[in-house]
């Protein structure tokens, strides 16, 4: 599947389709629906490779962290254990970032999918697979804590 074909498919969904100028990467588009949101990119490093990336960062809004942070030791771990632990079971990727932290700032779920061969079915597979990944962890994380007032970015949960 070529970068062109990627692109045709998620205009067919109604998505909206953003090349982010800060992008380093050969081939990197942002994806959402038309109300901004959520956002799912999708990635080449660069042009001789033969993989995409389909990732979705959330960004943990400062209230939430908070929230985090003043979980007792235990119940945290077991929050966020049984988070990454859900989205294991779903064959996504996952990074809480920064490593090795009580307090996750960044949620990076993601997906790598080869391009040779890729049917449009398998990609919409990859690419609902870490929206949804990433509409789960905005959940479990709105369920346990609240929601946020949306003002500015859409980005934070």
């Amino acid at each position: 599947m070529e970068d062109e074909e990627i692109e045709k498919i998620v205009k067919d969904l109604g998505l909206i389709i953003r090349k982010p100028p800060e992008a380093k990467e050969y081939y990197h588009i942002s994806t959402s629906s038309p109300q901004g949101f959520p956002v799912v990119d999708i990635v080449r490093i660069n042009k001789d490779s033969p993989f995409y990336l389909i990732t979705m960062g959330i960004l943990i809004h400062p209230s939430h962290k908070s929230a985090i942070s003043n979980m007792k030791e235990e119940e945290r771990r077991d929050f966020l254990a049984d988070l990454v632990e859900e989205l294991l079971k779903m064959g996504v990727d996952i990074a809480v970032l920064p490593p090795n932290s009580d307090v996750p700032e960044v949620v990076q779920i993601s997906k790598i999918v080869y391009s040779e061969g890729l049917t449009p079915n398998e990609f919409l597979n990859a690419y609902y697979m870490v929206r949804n990944a990433g509409i789960l962890v905005i959940n479990r994380i709105n369920r346990k804590f609240g929601s946020v007032q949306k003002r500015g970015s859409s980005a934070y949960v």
